[in-house]
């Protein structure tokens, strides 16, 4: 009996905790030059999936630049619970964010500016764009800006992501993961190229 009931658990942990995807590592371009390197990890958890994304990108922009990007996000399903945001330059803290829900509203923290989310419920965010083409999906929530962000479809396979401030990303597919991410920034574009 206590065999059966073994063999059992087994069973469902697997089903339950298939295992993670690959993680995915790009190549962050900037004219051309290799500048850094953008990690994406998918881990499944017995409760949910946490999404990992860590960037690492030295440029000389008047003086050596170097941004180190981390951000995390927790899905229990599909409801995101709790994501966190973290950019560092020349080793100074420039940007920290975190998100948290309480069981009906997202606390959300921007640095030192504080707010709540009351009225929607967060199930796509800015992590997943890696590993989940956008099907469907008009906006997404940043884990960077506490907001939604609209997104919509420009071309087969490729997406527009609008940002607070207005500038616009796009994102392009194949076979459902993230080839590549084009991010416009004031005075340069940079691109992500999934390394294969």
């Amino acid at each position: 009996m206590l065999l059966i009931q073994l063999t059992g658990i087994c069973l469902l942990n697997l089903f339950f905790c298939a295992p993670s995807a690959q993680p995915l590592t790009y190549d962050v371009v900037v004219n051309n030059a290799n500048v850094g390197q953008l990690r994406v990890n998918s881990t499944t958890t017995a409760t949910g999936v946490q999404y990992q994304v860590d960037g690492s990108v030295t440029m000389n922009l008047l003086g050596e630049k170097r941004m180190i990007t981390q951000f995390t996000s927790i899905y229990r399903g599909s409801l995101m619970t709790e994501a966190s945001s973290v950019e560092q330059l020349n080793g100074r803290t420039r940007h920290n964010s975190s998100v948290n829900w309480d069981g009906n509203s997202y606390h959300i923290r921007i640095n030192d500016a504080r707010s709540r989310l009351t009225d929607r419920r967060v199930t796509y965010s800015t992590a997943r764009l890696y590993y989940h083409e956008p099907y469907q999906i008009r906006e997404l929530f940043s884990e960077r800006h506490g907001q939604f962000c609209h997104l919509r479809p420009v071309g087969a396979h490729t997406y527009e992501l609008t940002m607070p401030d207005g500038r616009k990303n796009y994102y392009r597919y194949v076979d459902g993961v993230c080839r590549e991410v084009e991010v416009n920034q004031p005075f340069f574009t940079c691109y992500f190229r999934l390394h294969t």
